[in-house]
């Protein structure tokens, strides 16, 4: 090295133009440190300084005379062209994937491991010969001639390696262009278009003998690979400006969110939860079940649903506060399914809405009890103002309803439909001679009678004092007269109890049928009329079907 530091050199233009790129790296670099964070700074820094490595070797061997000193740089070169490509994959990775923690000094280490040995073989090349061959010289006898290499085994272990961070790179960002869209898609394709320069570049250079003053283009195009990357990632912002954007909404929302790690630890809250929680300091790392007020709640649920998306009121156990919380599972896909990074908690002070639904279902509840009351009361209304209020039998009232339903039925079914009029025989007398009381019980027996032993399509009314109507539908007139025999036999061989024992009672009938003795319940009533007072005129105690014509 001394030999070659006190051998001829000179600042040709090449060389003078290679250190004003080396130049222009140093104050990129030193920009972007000055630059807010994003994704894989730390690597893209480390990208910077290898590549000024590189560029600087490259100078000085253009700088120099003597091939043996040009060899010599060219060997120095080898750490800066080996961690070029491999910070350059670990950046693109950092941040295609959003990963903002910086490089573990361990990790730093051990990816300068190969750099290192491969300085350390090129050095010693003079004694093995392995990575520059015997037929390494200038290409000509001209005064700082440029080297033509001969490659050797080394060299070529050495390319594969970088050609394989140089794939992993590529793949990276066509990976993400395929899998983004939009504004993102194109920001990735021009980030695919920036990482192909330097394939081109050391393309040519292998197979086509492509140079720039003379020597190897691949370090110049990373340096315009730098910079592309650099105005690509500070000043478009893409990716930087959504983070901003989301932490900001974070810090304004009034909605208490907390970020968990799988451990259980919160490594992020928002200004809510901590108000919430009554924390300002030391709260970062912190178990969630350890949160004051709310975290021991938050704990509990996130156990019980493992790892599904609930929206449920949470009760706090220390404040009559309901909250509702969202969780939201924290995913990174991989080629071996998604990776859990941890839960998002998004908690919402419902109480107001909490305390108005159950006003409201209070209110509700009251409204249908006062309706079911009503209804109740309209119904015992409605029963009261068609129903008999001594015997409990439909009034006249409701008789026409019930039979122009009955009626129409009748008609399109083409069925018969019969009435049988009722009076209780010498009535009047037994009022006279026992008292109305006595009368009363008499009535209530008879409908009671009636009742029990009426098909349950049949109907019975009180239409006055003593007189009750039967509707029988579906009965002709030997079914009609046949049924009312039946009552009338079985009325008159039991006494009927009342308040002074049991009394006989007997009934006459008058039965008539639809359509035979009319069209409507006037027509009916009328004939069954006229056929009831025939049975009283024939010796009561009987029962009398209507004439016809």
């Amino acid at each position: 090295m001394q030999a070659c530091l006190a051998s001829a050199w000179s600042l040709s233009p090449p060389v003078l133009m290679t250190l004003l790129v080396c130049f222009g790296v140093i104050l990129l670099a030193h920009w972007v440190t000055r630059q807010r964070d994003f994704p894989g700074r730390d690597s893209f820094i480390l990208l910077h300084l290898a590549s000024l490595w590189w560029m600087a070797a490259a100078a000085l061997e253009m700088s120099f005379f003597a091939a043996e000193c040009k060899m010599f740089w060219a060997s120095m070169a080898w750490p800066g062209i080996v961690s070029t490509p491999t910070f350059w994959a670990v950046f693109l990775w950092q941040y295609v994937n959003s990963m903002r923690t910086p490089l573990a000094r361990s990790s730093i280490l051990g990816l300068s491991l190969v750099p290192l040995l491969v300085w350390a073989l090129a050095l010693s090349n003079p004694w093995h010969g392995l990575f520059y061959g015997a037929g390494s010289a200038p290409i000509d006898a001209s005064p700082g001639a440029p080297v033509r290499y001969q490659h050797g085994p080394l060299f070529y272990a050495t390319a594969v390696y970088v050609y394989l961070f140089m794939a992993f790179c590529m793949g990276v960002v066509t990976r993400a262009a395929a899998l983004s869209q939009g504004l993102h898609r194109r920001h990735y394709l021009a980030f695919v278009l920036v990482t192909a320069v330097p394939w081109v570049a050391n393309v040519g250079y292998v197979v086509f003998g492509w140079t720039l003053f003379g020597f190897d283009p691949t370090p110049f195009s990373f340096a315009f690979t730098l910079g592309a990357f650099s105005w690509l990632i500070v000043g478009v912002r893409l990716f930087d400006l959504l983070p901003v954007a989301r932490h900001l909404l974070l810090e304004a929302l009034l909605d208490q969110v907390l970020v968990v790690d799988p451990r259980g630890r919160v490594i992020e809250a928002n200004p809510a939860a901590l108000k919430l929680a009554g924390l300002q300091q030391g709260w970062q790392g912190r178990e969630l079940g350890d949160w004051p007020v709310f975290g021991a709640d938050l704990q509990q649920l996130l156990d019980e649903q493992a790892g599904a998306d609930p929206s449920l009121p949470l009760t706090l156990t220390s404040a009559a506060r309901y909250y509702e919380v969202r969780v939201r599972a924290i995913e990174r896909a991989t080629r071996h399914g998604p990776v859990l990074l941890g839960h998002m908690l998004y908690v919402r002070d419902v109480t107001q809405r909490q305390l108005s639904e159950l006003k409201l279902a209070e209110a509700l509840a009251l409204s249908e009890e006062r309706l079911r009351t009503i209804s109740s009361l309209h119904e015992q209304l409605r029963e009261q103002a068609l129903c008999d209020p001594l015997t409990g039998l439909y009034n006249r009232r409701y008789l026409d309803e019930f039979f122009a339903r009955e009626l129409s039925r009748a008609q399109r079914e083409q069925v018969p439909l019969a009435v049988a009029l009722i009076d209780l025989d010498h009535f009047k007398r037994l009022n006279d001679e026992c008292g109305h009381l006595v009368g009363d019980d008499v009535l209530k027996s008879v409908a009671q009678h009636l009742l029990d032993n009426l098909r349950s399509t049949d109907a019975v009314f009180r239409i006055g004092g003593e007189e009750f109507l039967l509707i029988l539908p579906g009965l002709d007139a030997a079914a009609a007269t046949s049924r009312m025999e039946s009552l009338r036999a079985q009325l008159a061989q039991i006494g009927q109890p009342t308040r002074i024992g049991a009394l006989p009672v007997t009934l006459s009938a008058g039965i008539a049928l639809w359509p035979d003795h009319g069209e409507g319940l006037d027509g009916l009533l009328q004939a069954a009329d006229v056929a009831l007072y025939t049975a009283k005129r024939n010796g009561r105690n009987r029962v009398q079907l209507a004439a016809t014509g």
